[in-house]
């Protein structure tokens, strides 16, 4: 209602009438522009749904989180949980990936080249478990 007081005011000035089309069309949304806009609201606000709801990662940690090094980021929904997956294991020392589970793609100058080895003999050293 108050975007129709602005239009009858802006109507009354007294300036040409070709002007009130670009004032309004500068003061206000088309209708497909405003459409637009609450479409993206809309999904935005599903978006964020999922990530508070649905997002399994460090954030929001479920059983795949046993070693502190092995990191997964995932949706877990029905339609969305196979999609797409981000995991990886890191070093504890330099926070590189670590060179065994590196995927292929990886670039080497983000690869651990730590002289520390993980030893699951040694109690303070995090060891990965398949």
């Amino acid at each position: 209602m108050n975007s129709v007081i602005k239009q009858c005011a802006i109507n009354r000035l007294d300036l040409p009438s070709e002007l009130f089309d670009v004032i309004k069309s500068y003061c206000f949304y088309d209708i497909k522009s405003w459409e637009t806009i609450q479409f993206i609201r809309h999904k935005k606000e599903v978006i964020n749904d999922i990530f508070r709801n649905n997002v399994v990662s460090g954030a929001n940690p479920s059983e795949f989180y046993s070693d502190e090094r092995y990191w997964i980021f995932f949706v877990d929904t029905d339609e969305d949980s196979v999609k797409c997956q981000f995991q990886g294991v890191n070093c504890l020392s330099c926070g590189n990936y670590d060179e065994v589970y590196a995927p292929d793609y990886i670039s080497r100058k983000i690869i651990c080249n730590c002289e520390y080895e993980y030893d699951s003999d040694d109690d303070d050293d995090a060891s990965f478990d398949d």
